[in-house]
This record gives structure tokens, sequence and C-alpha cells, in this order.
């Protein structure tokens, strides 16, 4: 009876020759080579097929390759790995997740305290933020400024987390030789930054609508194009009336997250992001009758047929039965499409023909901004505004103070004569919620009939 020396595995596996055989990991469904020669570290890395026929001859082409090699007087050496920065951020928390568990074993902690709880929340808004082919080469001053200039203004801990979190990502890229040093961001210069962050602008009403006209009529776009640009304008102009954090609070919605209350109000429920892991894990947010049209949007846009004999609120209400787990901001080419790019080159477009002024400091973040921004200009208690957005007051005191003076409650002090002056003109004609709805009927037709699937 001849000894058995290969090792039992949980997942297929073929011994070759000696120091030689091929096997499937559960995460791939590609087959990989295993190849340890005499005196020589051994070698590990996919054989890019399926199939295991080809698989066999593959394995030994390397093994042929690399008996010669050796012969020469080479050494052999690891491939080096193709990794995108999405892979690179799985790595990492998965390495931190482990050392979590650990650190947990030792002493418990209350969920969302854990260890390594804030790297690991960090990276996963890193990974949101940031398109899923990116590579690490990819990831340069221009991309990481572009991080912190579409967060919440960071306190210096948490500046000290962020930049941890990144210089942990380069320093993984070069161990992979995914990058060399001088690809590698001095974070120091972000933080110098970090004014800008503060600057950043909300954009009026006039300035929005500007943006989106144009996103939605006049940018030209082709083939996968126009359905991600369709997308992305009903993604901005909800993030412009719900007051959503871009990343993983917008992508992590999925139409089950939608309800309607006893008012027969829609809400959704936050359940990824900032607020996730905090003491009150989810947070509702009160959709106005704009936020909820850019939700029928996207429902019409992806599924017509299953929702077109339903009202607003049963049409959403249907998805959140029957699609549950669908994102409603993914599309059928990608779960976490760039809308940021796309947005930026909106911007240009109009700065370029003075639509939109360059002085501005517009970045996809404005979106929220300005949501707590017309808030507060419409005299909306800060208490209500900090729960929909999932803020504190003070936060908003501190940096919308200059909101105030805005309010229409100021208007009577700053302005009195000029309200004097006008007080006798005949007022706007406010909408009822009927010519409301009949002009977001007329929209949804019109984005029917000139972007048809």
């Amino acid at each position: 009876m001849t000894k058995n020396t290969e090792k039992p595995t949980n997942y297929p596996y073929k011994r070759i020759i000696k120091g030689l055989a091929i096997r499937k990991v559960p995460q791939s469904k590609n087959w990989g080579i295993y190849l340890k020669l005499e005196g020589q570290k051994a070698l590990q890395f996919s054989l890019k097929t399926s199939d295991q026929g080809e698989a066999e001859i593959r394995a030994l082409k390397e093994y042929t390759n690399a008996t010669a090699l050796i012969e020469n007087g080479y050494p052999l050496q690891q491939p080096k790995k193709r990794l995108s920065l999405h892979q690179i951020i799985d790595e990492l928390i998965s390495d931190y997740l482990k050392l979590q568990i650990k650190a947990n074993k030792e002493k418990e902690a209350r969920k969302g305290n854990e260890k390594y709880a804030t790297e690991i929340r960090h990276w996963r808004r890193i990974k949101a933020f940031y398109d899923d082919k990116m590579l690490l080469k990819e990831l340069n001053v221009r991309e990481v400024r572009d991080y912190f200039l579409n967060i919440e203004t960071p306190s210096n801990t948490q500046l000290g987390r962020i930049q941890f979190c990144f210089r942990n990502i380069f320093e993984r890229a070069l161990e992979y030789k995914l990058i060399n040093k001088n690809n590698i961001v001095d974070l120091k210069n972000i933080k110098v930054e970090k004014k800008n962050i503060e600057d950043r602008d909300a954009f009026t009403p006039d300035e929005f609508h500007i943006l989106f006209s144009y996103a939605l009529i006049e940018y030209k776009t082709s083939g996968k194009g126009i359905l991600h640009n369709k997308m992305c304008v009903f993604y901005v102009s909800f993030m412009y009336y719900a007051g959503l954090r871009s990343g993983e609070e917008m992508m992590g919605l999925r139409w089950s997250d939608l309800a309607v209350n006893v008012h027969d109000d829609v809400y959704c429920t936050v359940r990824k992001g900032k607020t996730e892991g905090g003491s009150k894990k989810n947070r509702n947010v009160v959709l106005d009758l704009q936020a909820n049209g850019q939700l029928l949007f996207v429902a019409t846009l992806k599924h017509p047929t299953l929702i077109q004999n339903l009202n607003d609120n049963d049409a959403l209400l249907y998805l959140a039965r029957n699609k549950p787990k669908e994102h409603i901001f993914a599309t059928k080419y990608s779960e976490t499409p760039d809308y940021r790019t796309t947005f930026n080159n909106w911007l240009k477009d109009l700065r370029e023909i003075n639509y939109l002024p360059d002085t501005k400091n517009f970045v996809l973040y404005s979106m929220r901004h300005s949501y707590i921004t017309n808030a507060i200009e419409k005299n909306i208690p800060l208490t209500l505004i900090a729960e929909n957005a999932g803020t504190s007051v003070r936060m908003i005191e501190n940096h919308y103070s200059h909101s105030s003076v805005m309010s229409e409650v100021a208007r009577k002090y700053l302005v009195s004569n000029k309200l004097e002056a006008t007080k006798n003109e005949k007022p706007k004609k406010e909408l009822t919620k009927e010519e409301i709805q009949t002009q977001k009927n007329e929209l949804l037709d019109f984005v029917a009939k000139e972007f048809p699937l």
C-alpha cells in the first residue's frame, strides 16, 4: 500500500507530478497552480481557465519554464498580483476583522466600538467612493484630495484615522509591487487642504436647475453611458432633495428600505454609512415630493413594466416587496457605478460655457450641503434637520451659521424696507399637491420619450 502524500483539501485538487498540482479555491471559478521545486519557494497563482484539461496543459508549461530558469541560474519569482483598489481594501478589511475577533475574545466590546471598528468603517467608505475597476496606480494626489473634498469636515482625530487607512492601502500595494515609491501620495499635503474641505459651496436652486437640465437633456453620451448618465441624474438629485451622504449611504439604499408612514409620507431607512454601528444603528429619512419623484424616475427606468399600472407610493412599495435586495442606484452594468466622474464632467462642461461659476467649489458632497442649507433657509428646526440628515445640531451650528442670515425669518429684520415696498405686490401662487403631481407626470413622460430603453 503506497503512502498518500497529498494534503487533504475541501476544494478540487489534482497532483500532476512531484512538486506540481492544480487546484481550485472557493472564491474562484478558475484553476490555480501549485509549483514547488527543490530549493525554491512554492509558487501559487491563477491559470486563468476553468477547464481542467487546459489547466493541466498550462501547469506543465509553467513547470517546464520554471525548470529551465533554475537550470540557467535564475531564481523563481511569484508573479505580480494585478489587484484593484477594491481588492486591496477587501484584503485589509479581512485582516483587521481577524485582529478584531482576536481582540474581542480578550476584551468584549459593544457592537460598533470594537477595536479597529473605526478603521474598518473608513476603509468601507473609501471603497464605496471609488470605482470598482480603479487600479492602485490611478490613486493619485487628485483622487485622494477629491475623497477629502467629498466627506464631512473631519476632526483631527478622524483625519489621522483616514490617513492611516490610505497609508495602509499604499503600503499593501507597494508590498505587492503594484506601485513604486513615487506613486505613494504624501498625505501631509492633504492635511493642508483641510480648510478647502470647509469651503465647499452649496448649489442655489437656480444653479441646481441648470445642472439638472443640462445633465438630463444636453449632456452627450452613448452606449452604456446613456443609462449610466440618467441614473447619475437621479442619484445626484436624490442627494439634493434627501440629504443622504454619497458613497455607502446612497449606494447601500435598497428598495426594501422604503416604506410609508401613517401620514402617507414615503421614507427611507439608512442602514449603511456613517450612522452604522452607532447608538442609533439606522435612521429614517422622510422624503418630500421631489425626493420621492427621483425614486419614481429610477423605478420607471429600471422596472417600467412592473409598475406601469401603479400609483406613486404603490409602485415603490411593490418594488420594496418584490425587489427587496436590489440596490436602488446600482445599474445592470455595475453595483457601484462611478457617478462622481460623470458629475464632475457636467461641472466642467457648464463652467466652460459660463453657466456655472468657476469661483464656487462644487463637489458631489455639495448636494448634501445644499439640502441642509435649503432646510435652514426654510426655517426648519435644527433638531429636525439634524435628525433627518443624520448629524448633530452642534455640527449644523458650527458649519452653517452663515445660512441663518439668508432665512425667510431673517428677511423681516434685514430687508424690512424692501418688504415694505413690495408688500402690496401680488404674491406668487404656490403650486398645489395636484399641480406638482401633474408636473412630475409630465417630466416622467418626457424622460420616457427622450431616453427610451
